[in-house]
């Protein structure tokens, strides 16, 4: 599997779905290309794929502690 592509079966939502605060922002053409390809891939809304991208990574970076 190449660096960049996504497995159907590797994400499943973590995020509770609530009404939201509105973000806008510029994203990289790369990172949003991934975004549209895993929202496609997990059939799910751009703005879900992008909330549990976002958690994972803070995740990963220390800034939210892993599930327990």
């Amino acid at each position: 599997m190449q660096k960049n592509e996504i497995r159907k079966n590797d994400l499943q939502a973590e995020v509770y779905r609530e009404p939201r605060k509105h973000l806008s922002c510029m994203v990289h053409g790369d990172l949003m290309q991934l975004l549209r390809q895993v929202s496609r891939q997990q059939r799910w809304s751009l703005s879900r794929t992008t909330d549990e991208v976002l958690l994972r990574g803070f995740r990963v970076t220390g800034h939210l502690p892993e599930e327990s």
